[in-house]
């Protein structure tokens, strides 16, 4: 599997799992959050990793778009769900501002989910071939088996 069809099979299941925990009753909430942090955590780095740590080094300013994304954005995006993940350590899972704050978090989360699927995966495939992708897609399957075995 390439590293674009790996992250938006990630997404799917964030997405999912997101779904999961606000229909979930509120005593349920926590748990089913302690096993997504984690998720979201491991999502990022083996993005940065296999993907975006790459491309700004393999051509992302050939693409001004795509560079700027890389550089700046997309930091800048991961930083504001970071800083709303760590305010729901202090909040209890029970009560509505916690919520609020998983709530923000989807949103954010969607929001950068579209920007990435919509605009700068099809960038990234006009900067890397077809075996490059393939590459990180492996990078990416083998750094997630690795920490669903340290997990186990």
């Amino acid at each position: 599997m390439d590293a674009i069809q790996f992250l938006k099979q990630e997404h799917q299941k964030a997405k999912s799992a997101f779904e999961k925990l606000l229909a979930a009753a509120p005593a349920k909430r926590g748990a089913l959050w302690d096993e997504l942090r984690p998720e979201l955590r491991a999502h990022e780095k083996i993005e940065e990793q296999c993907l975006y740590g790459p491309i700004a080094r393999d051509g992302a300013a050939s693409d001004p778009a795509l560079s700027e994304w890389v550089s700046d954005r997309h930091q800048d995006e991961v930083h504001e769900v970071e800083g709303l993940i760590k305010e729901t350590a202090s909040l209890d899972p029970e009560d509505g501002r916690w919520l609020a704050t998983v709530r923000q978090i989807k949103a954010a989360l969607e929001n950068h989910i579209r920007q990435e699927e919509q605009d700068i995966f099809p960038r990234i495939g006009q900067i890397w071939d077809r075996s490059r992708l393939e590459e990180a897609g492996r990078e990416m399957e083998q750094g997630k088996s690795e920490k669903a075995g340290r997990r186990g």
